[in-house]
């Protein structure tokens, strides 16, 4: 039986026989919908076929043509403009699906099924939206009279978890710099990561948690729940309680570290105000160029509307706060590895970013440029207690510095 033919004899049937299963929202309700419409189908054709049952359970409550990547866990990015799909691989740029939607009606039928999900809706009145998906899965629409023609982006967080050795391999960072990373998380060192959207900055984020002593208790604040740790008392906002909200009340909770997704706004007034009463080792990643005069300028101002200090006292307290900075970068080719560790020091009330590691692009491998100042290094060891830095060369007080950038 032709598929099209087929999905409109179910769904003639299903209204049919279960008009108010269909027109319930209720919780559960979807589950109910789908068991609903594979009895139809198996009724109709006298026997099961996972395949058709899918294809026509996208069709009807689903993601319709977008159903086999939301499937496909190759693919982390869906998108739908002016009817046309586009998705992006893991490592890979956008690329076009031939897939073209007939007509707006059926891009918001896709919206509709989505948003009545999660409880949510999408109209005239409220023609934004951005809802979380089962697995994590984020999805943003918008319909006129916002955009001409409805829009879809729907974001697939990885699953995968990367281990230390595959890390290497793909030359992500150096032998050295993993030992760094593990004796600076360890010991408690307040950290920035940057980077554009989709370089791996929640995945470092994640690597690096997994170096957080095990009797710590630690509180991770998130819009979305990305970074899957487990042992951790895991927050995520909600329309009763803000990023804000839940940076504030964590500082409540009795937190050794506090791990913030991405810091946006008020937030990471807040988390430079734990990093700063004593919670060491606390982390946030955040959109960026560089890990330097671009990353300090947008934590200044994401910060300032909460702060109520001035551009210098905001300064004083960011530079006090945070000690290393971590650029990721996706080159064109595919390729993602830390390009930049730098640390946050004070020169005379004005920052300076300190390069302890940098990516030689023309040679493709990691290189140490100075070692941690003294006095970083002797809060390191106090943290430590007995147990002694390695001896490696960002450890070294020793070497002579280079490389230090000042912002004016």
């Amino acid at each position: 039986m032709d598929r099209h033919k087929l999905v409109g004899e179910v769904q003639e049937a299903v209204i049919k026989k279960h008009r108010k299963l269909f027109l319930d929202s209720e919780e559960g309700g979807w589950e109910k919908k789908e068991q609903v419409i594979k009895q139809e189908i198996r009724t109709l054709l006298g026997r099961e076929d996972q395949d058709i049952e899918q294809y026509t359970i996208d069709q009807l409550i689903g993601y319709k043509e977008l159903g086999p990547y939301m499937r496909d866990p190759g693919v982390t990015d869906i998108f739908v403009t002016n009817l046309e799909v586009e998705i992006k691989r893991s490592g890979g740029r956008k690329e076009k699906t031939g897939i073209r939607f007939h007509s707006s009606e059926d891009v918001m039928k896709i919206l509709h099924n989505v948003v009545q999900k999660a409880g949510r809706k999408i109209d005239f009145n409220n023609p934004l939206v951005n809802v979380q998906l089962p697995g994590g899965m984020r999805l943003n629409g918008v319909i006129n009279p916002s955009a001409a023609s409805p829009a879809i982006s729907i974001r697939k967080f990885p699953k995968k978890v990367y281990t230390d050795q595959e890390l290497l391999s793909q030359g992500f960072l150096s032998e050295e710099m993993l030992q760094f990373f593990q004796y600076v998380v360890k010991s408690g060192c307040n950290m920035v990561i940057a980077g554009v959207t989709g370089c791996g900055k929640t995945t470092f984020a994640r690597l690096l948690c997994g170096y957080i002593p095990g009797d710590e208790r630690v509180i991770t604040v998130e819009d979305t729940l990305e970074l899957g740790l487990e042992g951790v008392v895991a927050l995520q906002e909600s329309k009763k309680a803000s990023i804000k909200d839940l940076i504030e009340n964590s500082l409540r909770m009795d937190p050794d570290r506090i791990i913030l997704g991405e810091f946006r706004g008020d937030e990471t007034y807040y988390l430079l105000l734990a990093m700063d009463t004593g919670h060491y080792g606390s982390m946030s990643t955040g959109h960026s160029n560089n890990a330097r005069m671009n990353l300090f300028q947008r934590i200044l101002r994401a910060a300032k509307p909460a702060s109520g200090m001035t551009d210098e006292e905001l300064g004083r307290h960011i530079v006090s706060a945070i000690d290393l900075t971590v650029y990721i970068k996706k080159y064109k080719d595919g390729k993602w590895c830390i390009s930049e560790v730098n640390e946050l020091t004070d020169s005379n009330g004005k920052p300076h970013f300190r390069e302890i590691y940098r990516f030689n692009r023309r040679e493709n491998r990691h290189e140490c440029l100075n070692s941690l100042t003294g006095e970083l290094l002797d809060r390191l060891q106090e943290e430590l207690g007995e147990e002694k830095l390695p001896q490696i060369r960002p450890f070294s007080a020793s070497k002579p510095a280079r490389g230090v950038v000042s912002l004016v």
